[in-house]
């Protein structure tokens, strides 16, 4: 688990695929839908211990890359969204990533409240990130973005290359990481951070579907307004 030191009373961590019991191309801290059901609550309930969050009233979504971002419900999963956001102490919220960026959201000022986003190219070209900050009701926050494919590794078609800055597109390759951070500035997130770590390259840690396909597991971010 890698901790979001953001201030003010939230847990935010950003898994990687390390500490779970799934097995195969789903070793170990498998977050997804496609595993073993059984194993995957089990990683749920251990990446909310990690942070320590109750696992019964996880909040996630089904998620279709697109700009949805909903309030969360405690104890809900496969509600289609890519982003998800609360106010209420307590309620761990998940969002699952094999390539995409996770983005956390959290607003500095007033009363504490947290989104959790997914956002791949196409969520991004769509305004996930705006609907993220939108839904926290604007104000000054704070951002994260975690483990994701980086501009060494994303090779995109001329299709997607449109959808961008030209600056963020090299030789075919699309920087998602400055792409992520460009999108919650011009959204008015004045701090944002980012690990830069790539998903692709690090098989030991994380997911990949750039590199594994269809048949692996999802790391993703979780977090919670502290009760």
């Amino acid at each position: 688990m890698i901790r979001w030191d953001v201030p003010g009373p939230y847990v935010v961590g950003f898994t990687t695929r390390e500490g779970g019991v799934s097995e195969g191309p789903y070793a170990s801290l498998d977050l997804g839908q496609e595993d073993d059901p059984g194993r995957v609550v089990e990683n749920r309930r251990r990446a909310c211990d990690a942070l320590g969050l109750d696992a019964a009233l996880l909040a996630a979504n089904r998620q279709l890359h697109t700009a949805g971002v909903r309030r969360a419900e405690p104890g809900t999963d496969g509600v289609p969204a890519d982003g998800l956001w609360s106010d209420e102490p307590g309620v761990p919220l998940l969002a699952t990533t094999a390539d995409c960026l996770p983005i956390a959201l959290a607003r500095r000022s007033g009363r504490p409240a947290l989104a959790l986003l997914h956002a791949g190219w196409r969520g991004l070209a769509e305004g996930v990130v705006e609907a993220g900050v939108r839904a926290l009701d604007g104000g000054p926050l704070a951002a994260a973005i975690g483990p994701a494919i980086g501009p060494c590794c994303y090779e995109v078609g001329p299709e997607v290359e449109a959808r961008f800055d030209r600056d963020l597109v090299r030789d075919g390759i699309l920087d998602l990481w400055a792409a992520g951070e460009r999108a919650l500035r011009r959204a008015g997130v004045e701090r944002v951070e980012r690990l830069d770590l790539c998903t692709r390259c690090d098989e030991e840690r994380f997911f990949s579907h750039r590199r594994s396909g269809f048949e692996r597991g999802v790391q993703g971010a979780i977090g919670a307004v502290a009760g």
